[in-house]
C-alpha cells in the first residue's frame, strides 16, 4: 500500500505509483480484487497531473490510506485472506 500512497513533496507522481503497482502485481502474482479500480484511479490521477502540469511541476495530489483490515492472517502459502482498505484523494 505504501507504493500507492501519494503525498505532496515526496516527489512521486501518480504515473510512477501506477507503474510501481503494476510491477508489484507482476513480481508477486498477488491477486488483488480491487486492482483494476486502483489502476483506473491512478491512471485518472496521472492524467490530471499531466494535463495540468504541461511543462510545469506535476500538480500536488494526495492519496492516503486510512484503514486496512484482513479477514485472517496467512501463515502458509496455501492460506488465503480477504483484505479491506479505504483511502481518500485530495486534488
Amino acid at each position: 500500500m505504501d507504493i500507492l500512497a501519494l503525498e505532496p513533496g515526496i516527489g512521486k507522481t501518480a504515473d510512477q505509483a501506477h507503474s510501481e503497482f503494476e510491477n508489484y502485481l507482476i513480481r508477486t502474482k498477488n491477486t488483488i480484487c480491487g486492482r483494476h479500480p486502483i489502476g483506473v484511479l491512478l491512471g485518472a490521477l496521472a492524467g490530471i497531473q499531466g494535463s495540468v502540469a504541461g511543462d510545469a511541476a506535476p500538480m500536488d495530489v494526495t492519496l492516503r490510506w486510512v484503514k486496512y483490515a484482513q479477514s485472517s492472517a496467512c501463515k502458509r502459502i496455501q492460506d488465503s485472506s480477504v483484505s479491506y482498505a479505504s483511502a481518500y484523494v485530495v486534488i
